[in-house]
């Protein structure tokens, strides 16, 4: 992620003190918190819980930052061919099973767990993100899949 615009605490953040905890924080050399953006109003900001930076400091769990067009797609994505409108917090989720499928093998299984609900977001994500620049039209009188999986492919 090569951007200051960011909430990546835990790939981007270093140890500090934030809110009485010892954990992961985006801050300035002076420990400040620095300020930070995410188009998901619940990864915007700059801590993390000391129970994500502990599994994390002993490789128990991986974390992987997402763009907020990767999110995007993916909340469209999900919203056109599963009827499922996921929260722009888990579309952060299906956007990392989508590049994870990308390299796993047909047997192999992904579990993503929706939280939130994306009718709270659609208002905005229509509004700042338009679904002509996210997805591309379906061809033929199909229903768009195959030309969804091709687009996420080049990304």
């Amino acid at each position: 992620m090569d951007t200051p615009y960011h909430a990546a605490t835990i790939t981007k953040g270093s140890v500090g003190i934030l809110h009485g905890f010892r954990s992961l924080v985006l801050q300035d050399d002076k420990g400040e918190a620095l300020p930070v953006y995410s188009i998901a109003s619940g990864l915007d900001y700059p801590g993390v819980g000391p129970q994500h930076s502990f599994l994390h400091t002993i490789k128990r769990v991986i974390y992987e930052s997402i763009t907020d067009r990767e999110a995007v797609e993916a909340f469209y994505g999900l919203s056109r061919m599963e009827g499922i409108i996921p929260a722009l917090e888990s579309s952060h989720a299906v956007a990392y099973a989508i590049k994870l499928a990308q390299t796993m093998g047909p047997d192999e299984v992904i579990l993503v767990n929706l939280s939130g609900r994306g009718d709270k977001d659609i208002d905005f994500v229509l509004e700042h993100y338009p679904l002509e620049e996210y997805e591309p039209e379906a061809t033929n009188n199909r229903d768009g899949f195959k030309e969804f999986l091709a687009h996420i492919r080049t990304k």
